[in-house]
């Protein structure tokens, strides 16, 4: 009679559990707002301007340099500028996924990462975003 290995069950199911509770660690671990610094230069120079911050989340007005306090979305955020020197463009910036979204990924939570994203946690948009002035020549 060949032997069977009784724990092979209870630690299959071990295993499932700890992934399960590690699945939307960004979620857990992560806020929906972060704090960005937008930085306008024209030949390598800081210069002041008012910018729109706009997503599907929200907008915001900032007089660069300065920061913003901007809500997580996985969609691009819309940067519209406009000084006393040039003339108004707009710029975009992406959301990345977060290191706690990509162990998600690694650890077998693609639920986990999908919930991540849905809920803004495991997205972030670049913490200092520097925009050269197309219109600076």
């Amino acid at each position: 009679m060949p032997k069977r290995n009784i724990f092979k069950f209870p630690a299959l199911a071990l295993a499932f559990g700890v992934m399960s509770l590690l699945s939307g660690c960004a979620t857990l671990l992560d806020e929906d707002t972060q704090e960005v610094n937008v930085r306008l230069l024209c030949r390598e120079k800081l210069i002041p301007a008012t910018c729109h911050l706009q997503n599907s989340k929200g907008s915001w007005r900032i007089i660069t340099p300065g920061y913003a306090t901007i809500t997580n979305d996985n969609r691009p955020l819309e940067i519209t500028c406009k000084s006393n020197f040039t003339q108004s463009f707009t710029v975009s910036a992406l959301p990345m996924p977060t290191m706690s979204m990509l162990g998600n990924v690694l650890m077998g939570g693609v639920i986990g990462a999908a919930v991540d994203v849905y809920s803004n946690t495991g997205m972030k948009y670049p913490e200092i975003i520097n925009i050269t002035n197309p219109n600076c020549k």
